[in-house]
């Protein structure tokens, strides 16, 4: 569904991509040539020959966009697959489609420039699945065309100049998933409909749309990024909604049957057929099994997380990490107030599940995670984004009255944001932390 103005909103959703992605480009040509971390000029020695990485355009643009995980999925992409246990930690899904682009050259230059050009491609497509899913979620809420048009139009150009734009240069896998959330999102939206008293109501003649579309879309998400697995509390809120109501045909043939099929793929990918590609010979690992089954009850994702980088419950809770836990506080404080947003303020029935799904994550990653992650891997939820571009467009209808406490926020995020991106790019391009 595209807004009869669409066609000049797309239009002008391209020239702003463009434009934010020229800006970073440059800084990226601007940033020195030598980098903090010898992971990048390690993996050059390997794939490269010393002429080809010294060049003038290579040592100051391509180079410099192979920092942080990019350099593990380059490796991957190279190489067809992880050779190392820790190497498994990174979307083998992301790799292979990457590959898939490559066709028969795997030359590294050739590798970076087609990742690079596919990120930005799915970045780009992701921007206008947004707009088109702001435009279909907000119909819901009566919202009048013209709103609906500048909300979607705020929206895309906020996910492009999110914060975590700066790692999405080259070879990271979060647009992917983005990418897929959006399309399941859409699907489902199209999928499900509301009655007078916020109800959830659905036709089986829809089931292709909801079990077959948004079910491969979240599925694929969570293969690729595991923490799209939290997609499956759409299912969850979507079946609650329809139990109560007594709508067992379409609880079970919808939600129920979509979110099993989910968590068993799931489950299979991370727990079953890692145990028996490395089990029992691996150990550690291989000993947390499940009533001595062969399956053990930590996936090897979780297991590898907390080997490697001592992901886990509060470990992130010490004091040489404060400034991490500031660098995600916009974002923590954004997040949370746009499920009260939504919630309470301008309740809409349609975004309970997204409001779940929003306060699940922000408490999962508090309490888990390495919290600054939340500036690239919060890409997927939309909910923020549609609080932050409602509010820019309230406030421009009421610029002349004293500012509120949301727009107040809101204002001081969007400045943070023009500070954050450049900054993020620079640190990114120079291998510098935050990762």
């Amino acid at each position: 569904m595209i807004l009869p103005s669409g066609n000049m909103s797309l239009g002008r959703i391209c020239l702003f991509f463009a434009g934010i992605k020229a800006i970073q480009f440059f800084i990226v040509l601007a940033c020195p040539k030598s980098q903090f971390d010898t992971s990048t000029s390690l993996l050059l020695e390997r794939f490269s020959h010393q002429s080809q990485t010294q060049s003038w355009l290579n040592t100051r643009f391509w180079n410099k966009l192979l920092s942080w995980d990019a350099a593990y999925f380059l490796k991957c992409v190279i190489v067809g697959g992880p050779e190392f246990e820790h190497e498994r930690a990174f979307s083998q899904l992301w790799c292979q489609i990457v590959r898939l682009f490559c066709g028969d050259n795997f030359e590294l230059y050739h590798v970076i420039r087609t990742a690079v050009a596919l990120e930005n491609c799915i970045h780009l497509t992701s921007a206008i699945l947004l707009y088109w899913l702001t435009a279909k979620v907000f119909k819901t809420n009566t919202l009048k065309l013209h709103q609906r048009s500048r909300l979607a139009l705020k929206a895309a150009m906020l996910f492009i100049a999110s914060s975590g734009t700066g790692f999405f240069l080259g070879l990271y896998s979060e647009p992917l998933s983005t990418l897929l959330s959006f399309t399941g999102l859409i699907a489902r939206e199209y999928a499900v409909s509301y009655d007078v008293y916020g109800n959830l109501r659905s036709s089986l003649l829809r089931w292709p749309l909801y079990s077959i579309i948004s079910t491969v879309c979240f599925t694929a998400a969570a293969a690729n990024r595991p923490n799209c697995i939290l997609l499956g509390l759409v299912y969850i809120n979507d079946l609650v909604s329809l139990l109560k109501t007594r709508r067992i045909l379409q609880a079970t043939f919808m939600p129920l049957l979509s979110g099993a099929c989910m968590l068993s793929f799931f489950f299979l990918q991370h727990h079953i057929l890692p145990y028996q590609e490395f089990c029992p010979e691996r150990g550690e690992w291989c000993h947390k099994t499940v009533f001595g089954l062969p399956v053990t009850y930590q996936s090897l994702y979780s297991f590898i997380q907390s080997h490697y980088w001592n992901v886990g419950f509060l470990r992130y809770w010490t004091l040489n990490n404060i400034p991490n836990f500031l660098i995600a506080l916009p974002n923590f404080v954004v997040m949370w107030f746009s499920t009260v947003y939504f919630s309470i303020q301008y309740p809409c029935s349609n975004l309970k599940p997204l409001i779940l799904l929003t306060k699940v994550f922000l408490i999962v990653l508090l309490l888990f995670a390495h919290v600054q992650i939340i500036n690239r891997i919060s890409s997927f939820i939309p909910l923020h984004l549609w609080y932050i571009a409602d509010r820019l467009n309230k406030s421009a209808v009421t610029s002349k009255e004293e500012m509120k406490g949301d727009d107040k926020l809101v204002k001081f995020y969007i400045l943070w944001l023009i500070f954050w991106i450049p900054a993020q790019t620079a640190l990114f391009a120079s291998f510098l932390p935050p990762a």
